[in-house]
């Protein structure tokens, strides 16, 4: 079970994370490449809900933490951000059931 968060932890990691979502974390980099199937399974894996589908194609909202389960669940390996992914391997939790 997660642990609750304390004060102390807020005072610790609040100004950190405010910082980086604010200007570092974006989503303009991701795209979708040809062997997109327009399945919807980065829609489904997102857990912040941030991708929604526009005729099939993936489109990123502004909640995004870069979990990067979109990424590593598209069957195709179809989702890049910008250069740095290309021709990475995807990773996958050996537990993972999907």
């Amino acid at each position: 079970p997660p642990l609750p968060v304390k004060l102390l932890d807020r005072v610790k990691s609040g100004p950190v994370n405010e910082g980086m979502y604010r200007y570092f974390i974006r989503t303009k980099k991701f795209r979708v490449t040809d062997p997109c199937i327009h399945c919807g399974v980065c829609a489904e894996v997102c857990p912040l809900a941030n991708i929604r589908l526009e005729n099939g194609t993936p489109r990123w909202g502004g909640r995004c933490t870069h979990c990067m389960a979109c990424i590593s669940r598209c069957p195709r390996e179809a989702i890049e951000y910008g250069a740095s992914t290309r021709g990475k391997v995807r990773y996958r939790c050996p537990d993972d059931p999907a």
